[in-house]
């Protein structure tokens, strides 16, 4: 569970494009919500695409589990613009949330022009 895609150099993967495999043993139901988590988890990988607005060098973004994060970027656009912004948990860690930070890269018109942790570490 330690791997994920948190080297600046390739970004996080736009999900749109190359969704994440389910594993071929997971039942069809496996009778849990969204991001709701068993009793033993120790780690968790979340991963997700999300339309957001870049206003003033800044992006608010929802994560589930964590809430609302908003981060600061410079990015060659106008302020307003819409963008793409793909997310994923990185490391793990015993304790609520089961992972130690989260990725980003966020996309404008299918290019991606930024990647980085936008919280905790990676």
């Amino acid at each position: 569970m330690g791997n994920c895609n948190c080297q600046p150099d390739n970004g996080v993967r736009d999900l749109t494009k190359v969704p994440r495999a389910q594993p071929a043993d997971a039942p069809a139901n496996q009778g849990l919500h969204a991001f709701e988590f068993p009793p033993n988890t120790l780690a968790a990988l979340i991963s997700l695409c999300v339309s957001a607005s870049y206003n003033n060098g800044q992006i608010c973004v929802n994560f589930p589990v964590i809430g609302d994060i908003c981060f600061s970027v410079s990015l060659p656009i106008p302020s307003g613009s819409s963008v793409q912004v793909c997310m994923e948990t990185c490391g793990f860690r015993i304790g609520v949330p089961p992972f130690k930070g989260i990725a980003a890269s966020v996309s404008f018109n299918g290019t991606q022009l930024w990647s980085g942790t936008i919280w905790g570490s990676c």
